[in-house]
């Protein structure tokens, strides 16, 4: 028996062209408020919203608090990185509006606010990043709110089966990656440095596989030439066993993405391509896009191909949460502990830093969030 479709409110602007492709496939968009009139019509009528309810006007509080908290299953707020997305998702916590709640974009850099956000969501256990159950008396009486974020890198269903192939590597003592762009993942056009954005993405990742670094030692730089300019940082990343060096680029014509961890019984690479010539019998064909996982460790083994996209895999878990009655904390502190990883990253320039193992994102000095200047320059590195 098919399970029912989930009906969800939708909160967009123009990153509603990437999800909603993806939704109506599975869930119902029972409502969806959009501030942008011609936007609104044109979401409508490309998907065949028809049995939507739109807004009439753009006063987004009044919309949401016309809906009742029975009458969906999720608040979804495919958003850019905005002050907008910042206000509505304050104001739906604040106001124990609705109980599920997903963003498609990191809300804001202030790991000030992020930790705001996470206060007033109330869940029990909140540094911890197990799945728990949804208690009833939980959900009605303290009013608890579930929060998941979008990460294009953590959606994908690659980077978990690496870490749980990890072991058969014994001790890992290095990983190298090199990243120039990362795959589902578009420009974020409220946000002025995107090489910043990757680098927060990026160390999401490491803190996941390899959990946080102990030091960091980073530069960043430009090269220029008459064609482009391009962005870059480049860090070593100390952990509590072994050596880390990354580079991440922007604006380049290559698109690479190429991550090798090292241990004593040989090695595991993770690899993104366009496309992947995959052996049949008596045939050579072409897969779709996608990531390739290889261990190397008594020989070489052909590739497991990874094709599933990173949005269907954020949705179908977030569904699997819905109808098991499950949360987990794991975005959200995987967001915050990672934004302030790359602020310490962003602020070594050459020196080596040393992070406590404690969560010390409330000290001031931690807080700042870092905003490039207008003409995107990787150097200047200021606090707002």
């Amino acid at each position: 028996m098919a399970s029912r479709k989930f009906s969800i409110c939708l909160i967009c602007d123009k990153e509603g062209f990437k999800w909603i492709p993806f939704l109506i496939k599975e869930w119902k968009i029972k409502y969806m408020y959009c501030n942008d009139e011609e936007l609104k019509n044109c979401l409508v009528s490309t998907f065949g919203l028809v049995d939507t309810i739109t807004n009439t006007n753009n006063n987004a509080l009044k919309y949401i608090e016309g809906i009742s908290n029975e009458s969906i299953d999720l608040l979804f707020l495919a958003l850019s990185t905005s002050t907008f997305h910042e206000f509505i998702l304050e104001y739906v916590i604040s106001q124990k509006k609705f109980f599920y709640i997903f963003s498609s974009n990191i809300p804001t850099w202030n790991i000030k606010k992020f930790e705001k956000y996470k206060s007033l969501i109330n869940n029990f256990n909140p540094y911890t990043n197990i799945i728990y159950d949804v208690k009833e008396e939980f959900k009605n009486i303290n009013k608890q709110f579930y929060w998941n974020i979008y990460n294009p890198i953590l959606n994908e269903r690659v980077f978990h089966n690496l870490k749980t192939g990890l072991n058969e590597l014994g001790h890992i003592y290095g990983a190298q990656l090199e990243c120039t762009f990362i795959p589902f993942t578009y420009q974020n056009e409220e946000v002025s440095n995107i090489l910043f954005l990757r680098t927060i993405l990026i160390m999401s990742l490491m803190e996941f596989l390899f959990d946080k670094p102990k030091s960091i030692l980073a530069k960043c730089y430009s090269v220029n030439n008459e064609a482009a300019s391009v962005q870059c940082v480049v860090a070593n990343l100390l952990f509590e066993s072994l050596n880390c060096n990354i580079t991440i680029s922007v604006n380049t014509f290559n698109k690479i993405f190429n991550l090798k961890v090292y241990g004593d019984n040989g090695f595991i690479e993770v690899t993104y391509s366009t496309e992947h010539n995959c052996k049949g019998k008596n045939m050579l064909y072409v897969c779709m896009a996608g990531f390739q996982r290889q261990r190397c460790l008594n020989h070489y083994e052909y590739p497991n191909l990874f094709v599933e996209d990173a949005h269907q895999n954020a949705l179908n878990e977030l569904k699997y949460f819905i109808e098991e009655q499950v949360y987990t904390n794991k975005y959200i502190n995987i967001h915050i502990s990672a934004i302030y990883t790359s602020i310490c990253l962003w602020k070594s320039n050459g020196t080596n830093i040393m992070l406590d193992n404690e969560n010390n994102n409330n000290n001031d000095d931690n807080i700042d969030m870092i905003h490039m200047n207008k003409e995107h320059s990787c150097i200047a590195a200021l606090k707002v």
